[in-house]
C-alpha cells in the first residue's frame, strides 16, 4: 500500500550510506518505503532493523529491505529514488526494470554524484530528475549506517532533468523535507549538480592520501582547475562555487562526528569496505574525457583515476600515496 502521507512508495535502489538513511527517515516520518541493497547488509537489516546512527543516537529501524525488487509487486505509486554509484547506474536501471517496474511511467530521481546519471537515465526511464546531495553519511560494514549531522539530516536541491520543476517534484521534496531534510526546488538543478561535482573531484584524493598532511602544493586547486576548464570547453554550465556553497551552507545542518568516527567520502568509503568498484571514472575520469573531447590538458585528474583504480585492484587500503606523490606523478604526465 502506497503511503497515505504522499500517495507514493519510494524505492530506493542502493542502500549504502545515504540511501539507506533516506529510507529510514522516510518510513519513520511515515512514508512507505523499500530498501534494495546488497544482501548481507539487507539481512542484517530484516533481523535487527537498521541501526541508523546521527548525533541524538542509534535507531534500529524496521524499514522494509530487498535484495532483489522482483520479490515485491511493483506499484504504480512507485517512486525510484536511485542511489547507486554512477558505475551501477546501466546495471540497476535494466534490474529495476526486469522486476517490472513501468519506466515509461514510473519517476526516476538520480540522488548520486556526477552530471552523467540522468542521461544514462533516460535510455531506460521517460521521467528523470537529478537530485544533488549535501547528505553526510557513513558506510562502512552491513546493518549499519551513520547520519553524522545535527540541525537537519542534509540538503538536497530537486528538479527536473535537464530543467524544470512539476508537481512529482514538489510531492518528492514534501515527503524528503517530512523525513527532516532541507530541500530546494531548483529549476536548473543541473548547474547545481555539476558544482557539487567539482567539489566530488577531492573524494579520490582523500581515499589515496587518507587524509595525511596538508596540501602545499596546491593539488586540489588544481584539480578543480582542470575540472572547470574541461566543463567550459565541454559547455557544461556549473554554478559558481563560492555561491554555491554559501547557499547551501545556508541550509543544512552542521556536520557532527562521533568521538573516533571518520568520514573521508564516499570513494574512501569504498576502498574501507572492499568494494569491488569506484566512482572515480565518472568523476575524475569525467573530467579526463571532457578534456581529451575538448582539447584541455587534466594530468591531476588522471593521476587521481589511475592511482584510485590501482588501488582498487590491489586491494589496498587509503593511505597508499601522499600530496607529494600524486604532484610528482602529474607533473611527469604533463612532461
Amino acid at each position: 500500500m502506497a503511503s497515505a502521507r504522499s500517495g507514493h512508495r519510494y524505492v530506493i535502489y542502493g542502500a549504502g550510506a545515504i540511501g539507506s538513511a533516506l529510507g529510514a527517515w522516510l518510513h519513520l516520518a511515515g512514508h512507505e518505503s523499500l530498501l534494495v541493497g546488497r544482501a548481507a547488509h539487507v539481512k542484517r537489516i530484516r533481523e535487527a532493523g537498521l541501526a541508523l546512527r546521527n548525533p541524538d543516537g542509534v535507531r534500529h529501524v524496521a524499514v522494509p529491505a530487498l535484495a532483489d525488487l522482483r520479490e515485491a509487486p511493483a506499484h504504480r505509486s512507485d517512486v525510484v529514488l536511485l542511489c547507486v554509484k554512477s558505475q551501477d547506474t546501466d546495471t540497476a536501471l535494466r534490474e529495476i526494470r526486469a522486476a517490472g517496474v513501468d519506466l515509461r511511467e514510473v519517476p526516476v530521481f538520480c540522488l548520486q554524484n556526477s552530471i552523467v546519471n540522468e542521461a544514462a537515465a533516460q535510455r531506460y526511464a521517460a521521467r528523470v530528475y537529478g537530485v544533488m546531495l549535501n547528505v553526510p553519511g557513513v558506510f562502512l560494514e552491513p546493518g549499519v549506517v551513520s547520519n553524522p549531522i545535527t540541525g537537519n539530516h542534509g540538503f538536497m536541491d530537486i528538479g527536473r532533468y535537464p530543467t524544470g520543476v512539476d508537481d512529482v517534484t514538489r510531492a518528492v521534496a514534501s515527503a524528503i523535507t517530512d523525513a527532516g531534510y532541507a530541500t530546494h526546488l531548483h529549476e536548473q538543478v543541473m548547474t547545481a549538480k555539476a558544482a557539487k561535482m567539482i567539489g566530488n573531484l577531492g573524494n579520490a584524493f582523500g581515499a589515496i592520501t587518507d587524509g595525511r598532511g596538508d596540501d602545499p602544493v596546491g593539488f586540489m586547486r588544481g584539480v578543480r582547475a582542470e575540472g572547470e576548464a574541461a566543463f567550459r570547453a565541454a559547455g557544461v554550465v556549473w554554478e559558481p562555487r563560492e555561491a554555491f556553497e554559501a547557499r547551501v551552507n545556508a541550509s543544512r545542518g552542521t556536520t557532527t562526528l562521533a568521538a573516533g568516527e571518520r568520514n573521508l567520502g564516499s570513494t574512501w568509503q569504498s576502498l574501507m569496505r572492499g568494494a569491488s568498484s569506484l566512482e572515480t571514472d565518472y568523476l575524475n575520469g569525467e573530467i579526463v574525457r571532457l578534456g581529451r573531447a575538448g582539447g584541455v590538458p587534466t594530468p591531476r585528474n588522471a593521476v587521481l583515476q589511475e592511482v584510485a583504480s590501482r588501488l582498487l585492484a590491489t586491494g589496498a587500503r587509503p593511505g597508499a600515496m601522499s600530496v607529494a606523490d600524486l604532484e610528482a606523478m602529474a607533473v611527469a604526465l604533463s612532461g
